[in-house]
């Protein structure tokens, strides 16, 4: 059972959803990556997840080989 207590709704659902994968990914880090939940056989196997702020064409996939330094749209776990 995860001890909810004092957990933002954000860490409660980063302890429920377990990703497929980690990555040192600087996508990992933002509020707006949707990671990809264990489990999962839709996505291709280098999809960590996909970024709810930049909508191409619908969510932009954020792969584990991108290399992205800087994004307009970063926004740091709280």
């Amino acid at each position: 059972m995860i001890e909810a207590k004092g957990l933002t709704p954000r860490q409660f659902l980063d302890k429920v959803l377990e990703p497929e994968k980690e990555s040192d990914h600087i996508c990992w880090n933002c509020e707006y990556l949707k990671p990809v939940i264990k489990g999962s056989s839709f996505p291709p196997a280098d999809i960590i997840g996909w970024c709810m702020k930049i909508h191409w064409p619908y969510y932009w996939c954020v792969a584990d080989f991108n290399v992205v330094k800087k994004c307009y749209a970063f926004k740091q776990k709280s």
